[in-house]
């Protein structure tokens, strides 16, 4: 097949994990074998496509992260190198997003409605847990709203980078059962030779806090991309 346009989806995973869950935390680790480079805009996502109450979202690390800085911004993009993402789908009100100190955001229609809150993580070879945890609950127009944080932790400096907050309705969020991940080249097509050669080992799923591996475990490799990508299971590892 011809290989299209980028984003190139490399590889998507889906874990089905037998039941929707209310709720409060949800927690995926990623190991990186080696570091790349950073030239080349790769998007590695624990949670390339989730449900809070049927509402998608998404997040992960990419290489080169952007994004506005004030609210309402001018229309002048900050570029922070290396960094991290938390967004969600069906919305575009910049007051659904609260970004954290040095972090941007963004609100778009460019790939459907959506809105996101970015921030650096100087990322590399290593383990990291990509976390979300329910926060405030307020109330708008007579109507409940529920903050969901975003983190990354790396367990080499044992540090935390806050990514920001976005809003979803509901004084109840509920975590669908199945969830995503993916790894992807975006922006500007690439020669196929300059695609990274890297080991993403994605496991420990937790939920609430507590151990959850999924019961199923599928890999999808889209046509008309690169077909550069492998994975093998191991246990309770999905090796990408």
């Amino acid at each position: 097949d011809r290989i299209g346009n980028t984003p190139w989806h490399l590889v998507d995973y889906w874990w089905d994990f037998g039941k929707d869950t209310e709720f409060e935390s949800y927690e995926v680790d990623f190991t990186l074998s080696n570091d790349v480079d950073p030239k080349v805009r790769l998007y590695i996502a624990p949670i390339g496509l989730g449900y809070f109450n049927k509402v998608a979202f998404y997040g992960g690390i990419q290489t080169q992260s952007d994004g506005y800085r004030t609210h309402p911004h001018p229309r002048r993009r900050e570029y922070i190198g290396k960094g991290a993402i938390f967004s969600r789908w069906g919305e575009r009100d910049i007051k659904a997003t609260r970004k954290s100190e040095g972090g941007l955001f963004e609100s778009g229609g460019y790939e459907g409605d959506f809105i996101s809150v970015r921030n650096k993580c100087n990322w590399t070879k290593g383990r990291y847990t990509y976390r979300l945890k329910r926060g405030k609950t307020e109330t708008i127009n007579g109507k409940k709203h529920t903050w969901v944080d975003g983190f990354v932790y790396s367990h080499k400096d044992k540090k935390t980078v806050k990514i920001g907050s976005l809003r979803f309705a509901g004084a109840k969020l509920v975590l669908g059962r199945r969830l995503a991940g993916f790894i992807e080249i975006y922006g500007p097509r690439i020669p196929l030779t300059s695609i990274p050669k890297i080991t993403v080992t994605f496991e420990a799923w937790r939920i609430n806090g507590k151990a959850t591996p999924p019961q199923s475990a599928l890999a999808y490799y889209p046509r008309n991309v690169p077909q550069y990508a492998g994975s093998k299971a191991e246990g309770k590892q999905v090796i990408g």
